[in-house]
C-alpha cells in the first residue's frame, strides 16, 4: 500500500510479488506451497488480490489527484486570462467613453431599437442643447425639424440603417431652443454577435456644418450677384454703345444740313427765298446741336455730382408759362392741343427757375414728341398739400417692361435705326436729377402701349434757409464777377465804340467770326493765334479787353493768362479777360478763374452773348 501510494501501480505490484515470495519462502513449507487445498495458499491468494486492489485504487487516486492539479492549474490560467480580458474590456470601454465624451465637435448618442435615447455625449449636449438627464428616454425624433417628422424621416433613417448597415444624410436639425442647424448625420446599427447578430440599438453621429452651409450659400449668393452684376454691366455697355451710336447719328444729322446749306451759300446760286430758307436751316440745326451738347454736358455734370442750382424765390406758374412758350411751336407743328390747368393760389417757392423750366420743357417736349398728330397734351399744377406738376398725353405710352428704366441714363425703349423719334433720350434722366436736387420726386405712369403716359413732379415747400444750405452744397465756390444775361440788351443795340479788344484763338474761322461780330459793334479788334503773338500784341497795342481760347498748341490759355498776370499794371497785367473755350466742365471753370480770367464762357456762344460779355469787361476798364 505504501509502495503503490508513493510509487504508483507498478512499484506497488512489484512490492506485492516480492512480499509474496518472501512470505512463501520464510513462512510456508515447500510441500504446502504447491498444495491447492492448503489454507496458507488461500491466504496468500487473498493477500495478492487485496494488494492488487490496493495498488489499483492507489493508482487511480494518484491519477485523480494529478488530474485535479492539472485542472486546478488550468482553471487558474483560465481565470487569469478571463481577468485580463475583463481588464482589457474595461480599459477599452473607458477609452471609448473618454473618447465619446471628449469629442465636442460631434454629437454622438445611442438609441435603442425603438429610437429612444440611451446614451448622450458632451458634444451632443453642446450642439443640441439637451442635458443628458433630460434627453435619456426620449425619442430621438425631437432633433428633427417638423417638416422631416411629417415625412417620417426618423423612422425611415433607422430602417435604412438596419437594412443597409448605415444611414447617411445632410439635412437641417433642431436644437432644444428651436434654432436650426445644418448637420452631416450618420446612423450605425449595433448588433450582438454572440446572439446571431441580433439588433439591439443604433449609434448616431452628427457634425454641425452650419457655418460651412452658410459659407456655401454666401458663395452662391455672391456668384449669383456677380452674374447679375456682369449681366447688368454687359447691358450697360450695350446701352452705352447704342447711346454712342445715337449720339453720332444725332450730331451728324444736323451737321449734314449745316455743311450742305453752307456749301450752297458759298456758290452764290441761291435766290433770296432759298437763301432765307438756308439761313433758317443753319440756325435750326445749329440750335439742335447746341441742345445736344448742353444735354451731354448736363449728364456729365450729373455723373460727377457738379450740377449746380441757384435758388431764388420763384413762381411755378411763371415757370410753366415760360416752358409752354418754348414748346408751343412744336405742338403747333403737329396740331397737338396743349391744355393747362394751373392753380394760381400758390405763393412763391424757393427753387432754380431755369432748371425747373428745363424740367417742364423736357416733359412737355417728350409728350409732344411721342403724341401723334392731332393728339392732346395736358399740364396741370396743383398746390395742395404740396406743389405738384403733372404732364399727361395721349401718345404711344410706355410698355410695362421699360417703365422701371424710364429715368435711367443711356436707356431708350427703341435704340434701333428704324426708330421714329429722334434725340438722345437724356431729358428724363436730367429732369429726375434736377427734381431730386430740389428735394422732390418724379414718377411716370402708363396703362400700356398706345394708352398715353403721365409724369408727376412733386416739390417740397422749402424755406429760405433750406434753399441757402442746398445752394452752398451744390454750386461752385467761385462765382462770375457779373451775370452775363444781365449785360445783354433787350434790343441787341449794345455798341462797343472805342473799345480795343485782343482776340486769341488758334482756329482761324472762329477768330474771324469773333472779329466780324465785335467790329460790327464798333470795337477795334486785334487777332492772335498763339500765346507768343498775344503777348507781343498786348505789349504793343495795349488793348482794353482780352478774349482768349484755352486749348491751343505749345502753350494754352491758362499759361497765357498766368504770364499776363505777372506783368505790371501799366504793361497790361490787369487787363479784363474772358476764357472763351470748348472746355465746359466745372473744374475748367474754376481753373480759368484761378488762372486770372474774370469770366468763363463755354462755346458755342451767340453773338449777343459775346457782345454782352465784352461789354461787361469793357466796363471794368472804363471803356464802355
Amino acid at each position: 500500500m505504501v509502495s503503490s501510494w508513493y510509487g504508483g501501480f507498478k512499484p506497488g505490484l512489484l512490492t506485492t510479488v516480492l512480499s509474496t515470495l518472501v512470505c512463501a519462502y520464510f513462512f510456508l513449507p515447500p510441500i504446502s506451497f504447491i498444495s491447492i487445498n492448503d489454507n496458507s495458499i488461500v491466504g496468500l491468494v487473498q493477500f495478492l488480490l487485496a494488494s492488487l486492489l490496493i495498488c489499483s485504487l492507489n493508482s487511480r487516486l494518484r491519477e485523480a489527484q494529478a488530474q485535479a492539479q492539472i485542472n486546478a492549474l488550468s482553471s487558474q490560467q483560465n481565470y487569469e486570462r478571463l481577468r485580463q480580458s475583463q481588464e482589457n474590456l474595461r480599459q477599452s470601454e473607458e477609452r471609448y467613453r473618454l473618447f465619446v465624451e471628449g469629442v465636442r465637435e460631434y454629437a454622438i448618442f445611442m438609441v435603442d431599437v425603438n429610437g429612444l435615447v440611451t446614451d448622450w455625449n458632451k458634444g451632443a449636449e453642446r450642439i443640441l442643447g439637451y442635458k443628458e438627464a433630460e434627453i435619456i428616454g426620449q425619442h430621438f425624433s425631437c432633433i428633427f425639424i417638423p417638416e422631416d417628422i411629417e415625412r417620417g424621416r426618423p423612422k425611415l433613417a433607422l430602417n435604412t440603417a438596419a437594412t443597409n448597415g448605415m444611414s447617411r444624410d445632410d439635412r437641417w436639425h433642431l436644437c432644444k431652443d428651436g434654432t436650426r442647424f445644418w448637420a452631416n448625420g450618420v446612423i450605425i446599427p449595433l448588433r450582438d454577435e454572440m446572439r446571431d447578430g441580433r439588433l439591439h440599438g443604433f449609434a448616431k453621429i452628427l457634425q454641425d456644418l452650419t457655418e460651412r452651409k452658410q459659407a456655401e450659400e454666401e458663395r452662391e449668393q455672391l456668384l449669383l450677384r456677380e452674374q447679375v452684376a456682369r449681366a447688368e454691366a454687359e447691358a450697360a455697355n450695350r446701352s452705352k454703345d447704342d447711346f454712342l451710336a445715337i449720339v453720332s447719328h444725332e450730331l451728324r444729322t444736323p451737321m449734314t444740313s449745316i455743311v450742305g446749306w453752307a456749301g450752297m451759300l458759298q456758290t452764290g446760286m441761291l435766290d433770296d427765298s432759298q437763301m432765307k430758307e438756308a439761313l433758317e436751316a443753319l440756325e435750326r440745326n445749329a440750335n439742335s446741336q447746341l441742345q445736344l451738347i448742353e444735354d451731354l454736358l448736363d449728364i456729365s455734370r450729373i455723373v460727377r455730382g457738379d450740377l449746380s442750382l441757384s435758388f431764388e424765390s420763384i413762381d411755378l406758374v411763371a415757370v410753366i408759362n415760360a416752358a409752354i412758350e418754348i414748346v408751343q411751336h412744336k405742338a403747333d407743328a403737329k396740331s397737338i392741343k396743349l391744355e393747362f390747368i394751373l392753380d394760381t393760389s400758390q405763393e412763391v417757392i424757393w427753387g432754380d427757375f431755369e432748371r425747373l423750366q428745363q424740367v417742364v420743357c423736357n416733359l412737355l417736349s417728350n409728350a409732344i414728341k411721342f403724341t401723334p398728330n392731332g393728339g392732346r397734351v395736358e399740364i396741370r399744377l396743383e398746390v395742395k398739400p404740396l406743389p405738384q406738376i403733372q404732364v399727361s398725353d395721349t401718345g404711344i405710352g410706355i410698355s410695362p417692361e421699360f417703365l422701371p428704366y424710364i429715368f435711367e441714363r443711356f436707356r431708350q425703349a427703341d435704340n434701333t435705326s428704324t426708330r421714329s423719334n429722334k434725340g438722345l433720350g437724356l431729358g428724363l434722366a436730367i429732369a429726375r436729377h434736377i427734381v431730386e436736387l430740389h428735394g422732390g420726386t418724379i414718377q411716370a405712369e402708363s396703362r400700356g402701349v398706345n394708352r398715353g403716359a403721365t409724369f408727376t413732379v412733386k416739390l417740397p415747400i422749402r424755406t429760405n434757409n433750406d434753399a441757402e444750405n442746398t445752394q452752398v452744397s451744390n454750386t461752385p465756390l467761385i462765382q462770375p464777377s457779373a451775370p452775363i444775361e444781365d449785360a445783354i440788351p433787350s434790343d441787341n443795340s449794345l455798341r462797343l465804340e472805342g473799345l480795343r479788344v485782343l482776340v486769341v484763338d488758334d482756329e482761324a474761322d472762329i477768330l474771324q467770326w469773333i472779329t466780324v461780330v465785335l467790329t460790327q459793334c464798333g470795337a477795334e479788334v486785334f487777332g492772335a493765334n498763339s500765346t507768343v503773338k498775344a503777348l507781343d500784341a498786348l505789349e504793343q497795342l495795349r488793348p482794353d479787353v482780352l478774349v482768349s481760347d484755352i486749348g491751343m498748341p505749345d502753350e494754352d490759355g491758362y499759361a497765357l493768362m498766368r504770364k499776363i498776370r505777372e506783368l505790371e499794371p501799366d504793361m497790361g497785367g490787369r487787363i479784363p479777360a474772358v476764357a472763351l473755350t470748348g472746355y465746359a466742365r466745372v473744374e475748367d471753370y474754376k481753373q480759368a478763374l484761378l488762372a486770372g480770367f474774370q469770366l468763363h464762357v463755354a462755346k458755342p456762344v451767340r453773338p449777343t452773348e459775346l457782345i454782352a460779355v465784352v461789354a461787361s469787361l469793357g466796363q471794368m476798364s472804363d471803356k464802355v
